[in-house]
């Protein structure tokens, strides 16, 4: 995995200082409802200590600021983009330029080494600010629909909308 350089940041393979730089972020700004649809709690919390095997990780890092803004992954199996933008980076283009890059790049083949046909998003069906996002960097919406996990501490559903990019090679 290459770092990518682009205007306003670069792309870099996320480490395990960056995924606790996240992880704190996610849990200190009170954003994991937002990122992940649930209430947070300890058990959840300790579920996101570690990255999700078979994902692949940027780490958004601003120029200007020197430091991460965000991040980006892509699981491979299931071309499902992920992405995070901390709360007082976003509107400030750095998901926009993240996303584009990145969706372009792996549909070319370059991050994975396989060329692909789309990449596939979700994002919380009121999540507006990632809706509008994804559309205006071209992905369509293909689904909305409810998705339901059960644990060891009971059930929850949450409310999905799914996009598609399509791609078919290099765009």
């Amino acid at each position: 995995m290459n770092e990518i350089v682009l205007e306003k940041i670069n792309l870099t393979p996320m480490d395990e200082t960056d995924w606790a730089t996240y992880v704190a972020h996610v849990v200190d700004a009170e954003e994991f409802y937002i990122q992940y649809g649930i209430e947070p709690s300890e058990y959840f919390i300790e579920c996101i200590q570690e990255p999700t095997p078979n994902v692949i990780y940027y780490s958004i890092i601003s120029k200007e600021k020197n430091k991460m803004v965000g991040y980006i992954g892509i699981a491979p199996e299931n071309n499902n983009i992920e992405f995070y933008i901390f709360k007082e980076y976003r509107k400030q283009g750095y998901g926009f330029e993240a996303i584009s890059a990145f969706t372009r790049a792996y549909l070319s083949g370059a991050i994975s080494g396989k060329k692909e046909e789309n990449v596939i998003a979700e994002t919380l069906r009121d999540n507006r600010a990632s809706i509008a996002l994804l559309e205006k960097l071209g992905y369509q919406k293909q689904a909305v629909g409810i998705r339901v996990s059960f644990d060891d501490n009971g059930s929850s559903a949450i409310g999905l909308a799914k996009y598609v990019f399509p791609g078919g090679g290099e765009q």
